[in-house]
């Protein structure tokens, strides 16, 4: 193999392709690129076994070829060239990239030990890539982190009544974004996936989307790249049902005064868990913070409530991760009873189609 490459060009696909790679592996291949070169471009190969990713990028190719060598080497070598071309061609077992004074020989694998990927799925549905990127934005936050049920380790996505649902949630809250759109498939889509798709989106590209027949695999593809996502098994459970519709107390907030608030009441809370108290008055709400240790504080906030005086607990760090996804100045914070979950969603729910259910703490 021998081929020149712009360097810029090389090291972005260099840089999405990575997110694709296993860190540390009991498998060391799944550290390493596979990079072919063949008809005026090269192609870069990278996995974890739970996603597959092709990257294309033009090239002067010289003389085809491929070689298997260790991303991190070769991503932080070509990140910090300072040369517009770069060449790379094989000497026996040792990759040679050079360009302007420097000159690296980086030690290779049998490309033969690189994994094979799964058959790619031509056709599926059309999906904006603007849409796909906001929906994992919305709702990533939401997803359980911890090892819990694996249906929850992901985020759902699914056609209904002419939206696609981008749901996620780890059991204490649920964020759920609507737009309009064409979609009747289901996936569940891994949390790590996310992380690669977020790399390879740029918002402005369709991507192709289809699912295989036995329903393991997603394929995902643009132009530039084909990703094929091994799907989470297990049943998303029924997100829609539980959304309450019934409330006894709803309050319409402004976003940021509530979050300024918080963030003043987070700076005496520690750790994961921070408990807030919420009492609702006429046109008045307060959030109070209270710990024997840490100290208490409290803050008012002018709302436009009328109604019975009401009060309930959150964790305050999920009133906050949820305000941080709407695009609402204000939004209505709904209850129904101290014990059971709230509805917080957007004042203009047509302008922005996002809502989220956070299940209460006793404080």
């Amino acid at each position: 193999m021998k081929i020149q490459i712009d360097r810029e060009e090389f090291e972005e696909v260099l840089k999405k392709a990575r997110e694709a790679t296993e860190k540390k592996s009991a498998l060391p291949i799944l550290t390493n690129f596979l990079i072919s070169a063949e008809n005026g471009s090269i192609t870069v190969k990278a996995t974890d076994l739970e996603n597959y990713l092709v990257l294309n990028v033009k090239a002067e190719v010289e003389e085809e070829g491929s070689v298997c060598v260790n991303s991190r080497s070769l991503s932080d070598i070509v990140k910090n060239l300072t040369s517009a071309i770069l060449y790379l061609e094989t000497d026996g077992e040792k990759l040679v990239l050079s360009g302007g004074r420097s000159r690296f020989r980086l030690p290779t694998v049998p490309t033969e030990d690189f994994p094979e990927f799964p058959e790619a799925v031509e056709g599926g549905e059309t999906v904006s890539g603007n849409i796909i990127l906001e929906g994992i934005d919305r709702v990533e936050y939401a997803i359980a982190k911890e090892e819990t049920r694996i249906a929850l380790q992901g985020m759902f996505v699914r056609g209904a009544q002419g939206r696609i649902h981008f749901v996620g949630s780890d059991g204490h809250r649920l964020a759920l974004f609507e737009p309009e759109g064409s979609f009747s498939g289901e996936l569940l889509l891994p949390r790590k996936s996310l992380k690669v798709l977020k790399k390879l989106l740029t918002g402005i590209e369709e991507v192709k989307v289809a699912k295989s027949e036995d329903g393991s695999f997603a394929y995902l593809s643009s132009e530039e790249w084909k990703l094929v996502i091994r799907l989470l098994e297990g049943e998303f459970p029924d997100y829609m049902a539980v959304i309450p519709t019934e409330f006894t107390a709803e309050v319409l907030v402004g976003v940021e005064d509530v979050k300024r608030a918080l963030k003043r009441l987070s700076g005496l809370a520690e750790g994961k868990v921070f408990p807030v108290k919420i009492t609702l008055g006429d046109n008045l709400a307060v959030f109070e913070f209270m710990d024997p240790e840490f100290g208490e504080g409290r803050e008012e906030v002018d709302v436009d409530y009328v109604g019975e005086p009401f009060e309930i607990g959150f964790n305050g760090k999920y009133i906050l991760e949820a305000l941080d996804s709407f695009e609402s100045d204000k939004v209505w914070m709904r209850f129904t009873t101290p014990d059971t979950a709230a509805l917080i969603e957007a004042d203009d729910y047509e302008r922005d189609p996002y809502r989220c259910i956070i299940m209460p703490m006793r404080v």
